[in-house]
């Protein structure tokens, strides 16, 4: 792994938050629980469907590359870190940048990253159980004083961060293996 992760992620930090948009974020959970939909099973179609992706069709990365910004996006909104949902552009609300051109992988090498990148994904789903108390937590701060707490943020997108690095390893967009951080990488 060289020194600076190639995969950048950061979210506009918020003045403060509308319990507005906690409502609409509980009623889209809803929704999407009444057809048996969940964030993570997103993920997980991601995590898997993104190494096929570049296996059969790696010209379509700039596809896959907006996808990964849209997920992004909505992972800043329903991960409490953002109070606005992505109109046309995700730059809105979140900053996602791949520093180097794509490697040259190989179809084998491309599926071969659902089995990689298990070890990483452990770690995150184990991460996000302890997210889910951090995430109800700033979740009850929106209720009573519309703001998330300096630490409870930092932890919510250093989840979205890891996530959105994995994701672009599965993708093919980078070779280097996701750091085991929450944190920004810097030389």
């Amino acid at each position: 792994m060289t020194a600076v992760y190639p995969v950048h992620y950061s979210v506009e930090p918020v003045a403060g938050f509308s319990r507005l948009q906690l409502l609409v974020r509980f009623a889209a959970f809803v929704a999407l629980g009444l057809v048996g939909l969940s964030f993570g099973a997103v993920f997980l179609f991601a995590y898997v469907a993104l190494p096929v992706l570049a296996a059969v069709r790696p010209e379509s990365r700039g596809v896959a590359l907006q996808a990964l910004r849209w997920f992004a996006a909505i992972s800043a909104w329903t991960g409490l870190t953002t109070d606005r949902i992505p109109q046309q552009r995700t730059d809105e609300t979140i900053h996602l940048e791949v520093d180097r051109e794509p490697p040259m992988t190989t179809p084998r090498s491309a599926i071969l990253r659902i089995f990689t990148g298990f070890p990483s994904a452990l770690v995150l789903g184990v991460l996000c159980f302890i997210g889910a108390f951090v995430w109800l937590w700033a979740a009850l701060s929106i209720l009573f004083s519309e703001r998330v707490g300096s630490t409870a943020r930092k932890y919510l997108i250093g989840l979205q961060r890891w996530s959105v690095r994995l994701l672009a390893y599965q993708g093919s967009f980078v070779d280097d293996y996701p750091p085991f951080t929450l944190e920004e990488v810097h030389s």
